[in-house]
């Protein structure tokens, strides 16, 4: 035999070893070979294919919802005719058993195999639900229904899902299943797929998961994200709860990735247009407008001016007739006052105020020259000025 002949062989050899033996339960990768009149062809790997049924990748109003190449999730639920029969879950139309032996013996099989079945869910019961898989009566938990908590059971009553069978006991006739498993396994699954691909400024539709009084956690798909308070939006939000509820949906921006500690920072705002870019055309230098209290410190106050846009008072400025130790002598949180913008600084988004009126030292220089004026010419003390001159000549 020649080194070709022996090369053939060895490469026929490892050819035929790599084949992977199937067993029911697999769960395999397989690709969309071709799809048919009744069955969506498989390509499971090492040589094998299998077939789906094709009711199993069709929506309500019978549109397909796979094509050719693309790779599905697969179980292996049975061997007919040397064809390895495939599906998503086990107990689809398909998978319905006249017998009920025959039921309750693939029912075990899933068990065993901790392959997904399909069951509706009948009514609601003492401590969780009564549904039907393939015709048999099964019971989930009020725990296992969802991957939160349950507190409205009438939403799911004559809904479908996929379970996990995780008691099957007394030959079928106790059969307990969860539904909150298969969540929290795709909800892992999906976060490990968006943690290869998250990147700081990109933005996701997010649902509110929980409200903090320092902000919101937030689910982007898998992973849930601190929306802290002072990203919701430019102006000022106080409570969380005061803009945002449970369960809303609004669309994010990726902030900041710890990946070590596997903590995102979201933001509302970074969506939102900076009120401080036009600022220039809003305000202006020695412009008087009405403004209202948003915090107080010991240097002063901040006010906000426009949504977004907030001004410093500084102690100084808050009263020319008196000086002020504490700015809660004069004003107090929420009030609404009226000031005079001192400067505007853009780039460094920081305005100047004053209290004070803008003819205080006018008036008082106005005041002065006035006295100078109406003050008698001849009179025998004279001004200051001349007792002071006549006192430096003696």
């Amino acid at each position: 035999m020649d080194s070709q002949e022996c090369d053939f062989e060895n490469m026929l050899e490892a050819s035929l070893g790599s084949s992977k033996q199937l067993t029911l339960g697999d769960k395999l990768e397989a690709t969309v070979i071709s799809i048919g009149k009744d069955y969506v062809f498989l390509d499971l790997g090492d040589r094998s294919e299998g077939l789906l049924f094709i009711d199993e990748v069709k929506g309500k109003d019978g549109a397909l919802s796979v094509a050719v190449g693309q790779q599905l999730k697969v179980f292996i639920t049975a061997f007919k005719d040397g064809a390895s029969m495939c599906g998503l879950r086990m107990g689809s139309p398909k998978d319905r058993h006249d017998d009920n032996a025959e039921a309750l013996g693939a029912l075990k099989d899933a068990f065993e195999a901790k392959m997904p079945v399909e069951g509706t869910v009948k009514e609601s019961i003492k401590g969780g639900f009564s549904l039907t898989v393939m015709g048999q009566r099964a019971f989930c938990p009020i725990s296992q229904i969802d991957n939160k908590y349950c507190d409205n059971p009438e939403l799911h009553l004559g809904q479908t899902y996929d379970f996990e069978i995780i008691k099957f006991e007394e030959s079928g006739r106790n059969i307990v299943v969860s539904r909150r498993n298969l969540l929290e396994a795709e909800a892992e699954e999906k976060a490990a797929q968006l943690w290869d691909t998250i990147q700081p400024d990109n933005t996701y539709d997010g649902i509110v998961s929980s409200l903090r009084a320092y902000g919101a956690f937030v689910d982007i798909g898998g992973i849930e994200g601190l929306l802290h308070v002072s990203e919701i939006a430019y102006d000022r939000v106080t409570d969380p709860k005061d803009v945002l509820e449970v369960g809303q949906q609004i669309k994010v921006a990726v902030k900041d990735i710890d990946r070590e500690q596997k903590r995102i920072s979201l933001s509302l705002k970074a969506l939102m247009d900076d009120p401080w870019d036009g600022v220039a055309t809003t305000l202006k230098t020695n412009q008087t407008v009405k403004g209202r209290v948003v915090r107080l410190q010991r240097f002063g106050v901040f006010v906000e001016l426009t949504p977004g846009i907030e001004g410093l008072v500084h102690i100084s400025e808050m009263d020319s007739e008196k000086h002020i130790q504490n700015p809660r002598e004069v004003v107090h949180e929420g009030q609404e006052i009226t000031v005079r913008i001192l400067s505007i600084d853009p780039d460094q988004k920081r305005i100047s105020l004053t209290m004070k009126t803008e003819t205080t030292e006018e008036n008082w220089a106005a005041d002065l020259q006035e006295s100078r004026t109406n003050a008698p010419q001849n009179d025998s003390f004279g001004t200051f000025g001349d007792l002071l001159k006549d006192k430096l000549k003696d």
